[in-house]
């Protein structure tokens, strides 16, 4: 049924570990490591220990905490696993259209489209949806221009309702200033009924992390002189104006899972790992002076003589004597550590992340990206490819039922009867080829008589505007018609009839 907000905590459960598990991956997804975990702590310092006198001929040994200079170190490989699909998608996303040959249509889902700026957006949506393993989307639309899109909601705003007639967009927001600062619950409240689809505007009062009592939204309105659309009943409408798209989700986690889980340990050893190796370089790997017995203590006797204590300085040495017969020469040593094994283990770790997290090891850079052709090449990147094919399945039909959507608010609301249908959207290769190849792939498909002229010369050059493309298709269609026998364009050759 629908959420109860008053005198509960905010977010709502089961929804708060969801969302508090979400913010653990961002902040793994963000390389804000030092929050998450605790080796991170306590890198780059070191404890000394030190005597200090307690009594006459009494001495205890204490110790302090000293830092070393070097910081915890971040590779994040997860950042990697979260953004790749979110690159191959926005690559392939092409051109999307009404499913229909009326302008109107035609003009409104275009409108629709640069409205919601979906090309603009694919990145981050796709790369949140890995993050926290779900997004969600609700459709807008604004009075005064009539303008109607569709916008991403994170996950933390979006509460589906548990009988799936209703979902919940809330969320935090503060007014006043300075001491008087206050929040509120803004909730919209989308619910089907028997008539049709409710949409409610609701506030609440937020003591702390707890939700008070509701207030009169009009009120709040004119308090802080806000805009707060007028609750409506779109009689006839049977489906909700919100929807959401779930990654890896299962029958025990419906609303989705992180692409990042399973990795975090893996990630915080290979941090680990490089800074422990940077903390030895730090105190082992700078060269040391060293230089022989006798000269020393010929130093350190003139230091004797001078100032009555046996010691050497670096400026001592800037000016030393030679020993033939000795050899006595100052040398620098220097330290060759041997730290192959350690590097091999941090490889091993990143392989083993990427081959969890399905990613494959060539978009790491472990192993050559590069194929002879654009065949070979998806077969280097298959791990990766068949990834990124599945959420581009998942948005696929959410940025069809969006666009929807938005076709049968505005019918609801504008007094349009455009015909509800979901719109076309044209993806192309996820991984780049070569012009030749390319070209000699899309003319083989037209050739074939299974992909039309239009869409041929819209892959070939998707740079070029709608009037460079239609002028190219009424060229081309001239001149195969001019090598026709059509009478038209070329008159039969002229005989004689006895």
């Amino acid at each position: 049924m629908t959420i109860r907000y008053v005198r509960k905590s905010f977010p709502p459960k089961p929804f708060d570990e969801e969302i508090a598990q979400a913010i653990y991956f961002r902040k793994l997804y963000d390389g804000d490591h030092a929050e998450i975990f605790e080796r991170a702590k306590t890198a780059g310092k070191h404890k000394r220990f030190k005597w200090r006198r307690v009594g006459l001929k009494a001495w205890e040994q204490t110790t302090e905490v000293v830092e070393s200079g070097v910081p915890y170190i971040v590779a994040n490989f997860a950042s990697l696993v979260a953004e790749l699909p979110a690159d191959l998608l926005n690559r392939s996303l092409g051109n999307i259209s009404a499913d229909s040959e009326k302008n109107a249509e035609l003009e409104f889902v275009t409108g629709v489209v640069s409205a919601s700026k979906v090309s603009e957006k694919i990145w981050a949506a796709v790369t949140q949806h890995q993050v926290d393993g779900m997004i969600a989307y609700r459709i807008r639309r604004d009075d005064t221009t009539k303008r109607v899109w569709f916008e991403w909601v994170l996950r933390e705003k979006f509460f589906p309702h548990d009988d799936e007639l209703g979902a919940d967009i809330a969320w935090i927001e503060e007014q006043g200033e300075g001491d008087r600062k206050k929040q509120f619950l803004r909730v919209e409240r989308q619910r089907l009924t028997e008539t049709g689809l409710t949409v409610q505007q609701m506030v609440f009062r937020m003591e702390g992390d707890t939700v008070g009592e509701q207030i009169d939204i009009r009120q709040y309105e004119s308090d802080y002189g806000l805009d707060i659309p007028e609750d409506v009943e779109l009689s006839g409408v049977n489906e909700l104006m919100c929807g959401f798209v779930t990654n890896d989700e299962t029958l025990l986690y419906p609303r989705g899972r992180s692409a990042l889980r399973n990795i975090d340990i893996i990630q915080e050893e290979i941090n680990w790992t490089i800074t422990r190796d940077a903390i030895v370089f730090e105190k082992h790997g700078k060269p040391k002076l060293a230089i022989p017995r006798k000269l020393w203590d010929t130093v350190a006797g003139e230091n004797q003589r001078h100032y009555g204590q046996r010691f050497v300085r670096n400026a001592d040495l800037e000016v030393v004597s030679y020993d033939e017969n000795n050899g006595a020469v100052p040398q620098y040593i220097t330290w060759d550590a041997k730290l192959e094994r350690s590097f091999e283990h941090v490889t091993r770790l990143i392989k083993y992340m990427l081959a969890i997290t399905k990613t494959s090891p060539q978009a790491a850079g472990l192993e050559d990206g590069k194929g002879d052709s654009g065949v070979a090449l998806l077969y280097l990147w298959i791990q990766s490819v068949i990834k990124a094919e599945a959420i581009k399945e998942k948005f696929d039909k959410a940025i069809k039922d969006a666009i929807r959507k938005c076709i049968i608010l505005e019918n609801a609301l504008g007094g349009t009867q455009y015909e509800v249908k979901a719109p076309v959207i044209e993806w192309g290769d996820m991984l780049p080829k070569a012009e030749s190849e390319k070209e000699t792939g899309e003319i083989a498909k037209y050739e074939g008589g299974v992909q039309s002229l239009e869409t041929t010369i819209r892959r070939m050059h998707p740079d070029w505007s709608e009037e460079a493309i239609q002028a190219e298709i009424e060229k081309i269609q001239n001149e195969r018609a001019m090598d026709t026998m059509n009478p038209t364009f070329t008159q039969p050759p002229r005989v004689n009839l006895e």
